[in-house]
């Protein structure tokens, strides 16, 4: 099989490293909507995602479910739970049929351990999840709802955008809960932001189903809040 080819935990490390880990792995199918596994449980193991897409999802005290994010091909995933050996910190539920590398959390503490190659790409991926999450933090503190949503439809263009005669399909089922806990934000105020956005023009929505229209509008968006 071919290695995914996007900027991943996976493209960090040379031939020699993944072959050593896909040795030491298991491969797993999951259908769309399977739960990878959920928030609490014991971190026995890590997955590197091969094909098919996942949402990272966490609980809020109130009850409700925040979207923290999107992974894709190359991607590793449940790795925090397994680094701090504490139980899981989110759920990770499939967006679609999925096909994964799963490595015991035993066998990828000592590969991390005895392969400075492996901890520095682990190290890496962590270090950039969190000056995200960071710069996610700020701009949330101090942007309009419409901007926030204008800047994640922009990120999911790039990751998930497929050209249509009419626009850009976002490629990936996410509902509208699912986009307000991705900017931090309640399910009303999207709700209200995307009626805003299809009545200007800006995109068109089905069901967990969005196609952007103007792409210069949303970066216009940006460019206000910028100013």
């Amino acid at each position: 099989m071919s290695s995914p080819q996007r900027s991943s935990f996976w493209s960090l490390l040379d031939d020699e490293h993944r072959d050593l880990v896909r040795a030491a792995a298991t491969e797993h199918h999951f259908r769309r909507g399977d739960v990878v596994f959920r928030e609490g449980a014991l971190a026995h193991f890590v997955l590197i995602l091969w094909s098919g897409r996942v949402k990272v999802v966490a609980s809020t005290h109130s009850g409700y479910e925040a979207v923290l994010a999107v992974r894709g091909s190359g991607d590793v995933v449940g790795e925090m739970g397994v680094v701090d050996d504490h139980p899981r910190s989110a759920s990770v539920l499939c967006l679609d049929a999925v096909h994964a590398l799963s490595i015991s959390s035993v066998t990828f503490t000592r590969l991390r351990h005895t392969h400075p190659v492996l901890a520095n790409a682990l190290l890496t991926v962590m270090t950039a999840r969190l000056r995200y999450a960071e710069a996610r933090r700020v701009e949330h503190g101090d942007a309009r709802v419409s901007v926030r949503l204008a800047a994640l439809l922009l990120n999911l263009v790039v990751d998930h955008g497929v050209r249509v005669p009419d626009g850009v399909l976002i490629a990936i089922q996410l509902s509208q809960t699912d986009l307000a806990g991705l900017i931090g934000a309640s399910r009303e105020a999207v709700v209200i932001a995307l009626k805003a956005m299809r009545a200007d023009g800006v995109l068109s929505t089905g069901r967990q189903r969005l196609t952007i229209h103007r792409m210069t509008a949303l970066r216009a968006l940006l460019s206000e809040h910028e100013v």
